[in-house]
C-alpha cells in the first residue's frame, strides 16, 4: 500500500493524505520488526507500508483503529517481546482515536536495565481518546520515551492535574493537552522546573483559573494557547520579555478583566494576540506603540467603554470621547473604529478588531 508524504503543521493535528493501510495491526508491526533485519537499501526510512521491503519503518500510524484494541482498551498489542526491534526505531507513533482506556504497560515492568520501549520515538499521538485519565498511565511513563519532542493528547480527560509523569519528559518541545479536564491552577513549574524548552504550548478547552510566573520564562516559547479556559487574570510577568520568542498569544474566550503590563515586553516578537471574548474594560496603553511587529490584535466582544459617556445613547458628538476611550498611541498608529464593522485600518500591516464591545455597537447604532 502507497502511503504519500505527512505533512506537519506545528499548531495542528498532522494532515495524512494517505489510503488506510488494510493490515491489522499484527502484520503492521511484523512487517516492521522484518525490515529492522534486513540490510537497508538506499531510503532513510519509511512509513508503514510505504516503499522497498527492506526499509526501516520510522512512522506508524495506528489512528481510529478502536476495534483492534478490544475489548482491553490497552497498547498491549503494541508490546509483545517480538515487536521490539520495530519500536526500537520509531520516530512518530499515532494511536489517536483507538478508544484506549489505559497506558499502564508502558513502564518499566520487565525491561533490563538501561532498555526503554521507545528510545528513538519524537512524537507519539495519543489523542481523542476520552477514557485516558491521570490513573491510566504508570508513574515511569516518561522513562520510556528519552527522545519525545511532541506530546499530543487534545480530547482526552487528563486531569484536573497534568499527569507528573508527563512533566518529567524535560525534552518536549510541543505540548498539546487542548479539551481536557486540567482544573484550577496550572502547575506553577512549568517553566521553572518542567518543559523550559517548550515552543509550543496548547492548553485550550480547559477550566484553568490562573498560571504560574513559569510561563514567563520560556525563553523558546513561541505559541501560547489558553482558549476557551475560566482565567480571570495573568500573573505579572506572564508573559514577559524573557518569551523572546513569542510570535502568538490566545486568551480569547476566559473572564480577564485586563492583561499584565509585562505583556507589552514581548512587542519585539509577538505577531498575533487574540484577547476577544473576555471581560477587558480598557485598550492597555502603550499597544500601539509596543506591539511593533502586531498582525493581528482581537480585543472584540469585550466591554471596553461600558458605563462611559461615549457607550450612552444621548445625543452628544461621539468623536471626542471615543479617543478618550484609547489610548493615544493606539488611535495614532490603528486609527479609530471603523462605525460599521468596528475595526481599525489605518495600519494596513495589522488588522485590529474592535467589534461587539460597548462603545463600538454604540458607534455603530447612532450611524
Amino acid at each position: 500500500v502507497n502511503t504519500p508524504t505527512t505533512i506537519t503543521i506545528p499548531t495542528q493535528r498532522p494532515i495524512m493524505f494517505v489510503k488506510k493501510d488494510q493490515r491489522k495491526v499484527p502484520q503492521i508491526l511484523s512487517d516492521a520488526t522484518s525490515r529492522v533485519n534486513t540490510p537497508p537499501d538506499t531510503a532513510s526510512g519509511t512509513k508503514d507500508g510505504e516503499g522497498e521491503g527492506s526499509s526501516i519503518v520510522r512512522e506508524l500510524s495506528f489512528a481510529r483503529r478502536a476495534p483492534e484494541f478490544l475489548p482491553a482498551r490497552n497498547v498491549s498489542l503494541l508490546l509483545q517481546p517480538s515487536y521490539r526491534p520495530a519500536l526500537d526505531h520509531l520516530v512518530q507513533l499515532s494511536l489517536y482515536d483507538c478508544g484506549l482506556k489505559t497506558l499502564v504497560e508502558i513502564s518499566r515492568d520487565g525491561l533490563d536495565e538501561g532498555v526503554t520501549l521507545f528510545p528513538k520515538l519524537e512524537q507519539l499521538d495519543i489523542g481523542r481518546n476520552p477514557l485516558l485519565t491521570n490513573d491510566s498511565v504508570s508513574a515511569a511513563f516518561h522513562t520510556q520515551f528519552p527522545s519525545l519532542l511532541e506530546l499530543w493528547c487534545d480530547n482526552c480527560s487528563f486531569g484536573p492535574v497534568i499527569p507528573p509523569t508527563m512533566l518529567k519528559l524535560h525534552g518536549l518541545e510541543v505540548v498539546r493537552m487542548t479539551g481536557n479536564k486540567l482544573e484550577g491552577v496550572l502547575e506553577e513549574g512549568i517553566g521553572a522546573k518542567y518543559w523550559k524548552q517548550v515552543k509550543i504550548l496548547a492548553l485550550d478547552g480547559n477550566a484553568l483559573t490562573s498560571v504560574g510566573t513559569g510561563l514567563g520564562e520560556l525563553t523558546q516559547l513561541e505559541k501560547l494557547h489558553l482558549r476557551q479556559n475560566k482565567l480571570t487574570s495573568l500573573p505579572e510577568g506572564v508573559p514577559s520579555a524573557h518569551n523572546s520568542n513569542l510570535v502568538m498569544l490566545s486568551l480569547s474566550s476566559n473572564k480577564l478583566i485586563s492583561v499584565p503590563a509585562s505583556l507589552l515586553d514581548t512587542g519585539s516578537s509577538l505577531k498575533e494576540l487574540y484577547l476577544n471574548g473576555n471581560q477587558i474594560t480598557e485598550v492597555p496603553e502603550f499597544m500601539g506603540e509596543k506591539l511593533v511587529v502586531a498582525k493581528k490584535l482581537n480585543l472584540a466582544h469585550n466591554k471596553i467603554g461600558e458605563g462611559s459617556t461615549a457607550a450612552g445613547e444621548g445625543d452628544v458628538e461621539m468623536e471626542g470621547n471615543e479617543n478618550n476611550l484609547l489610548p493615544r498611541d493606539f488611535v495614532e498608529r490603528f486609527g479609530m473604529p471603523d462605525v460599521l464593522s468596528g475595526n481599525c485600518t489605518k495600519d494596513e500591516q495589522c488588522i485590529v478588531l474592535l467589534e461587539g464591545n460597548p462603545f463600538t455597537e454604540a458607534r455603530r447604532k447612532r450611524h
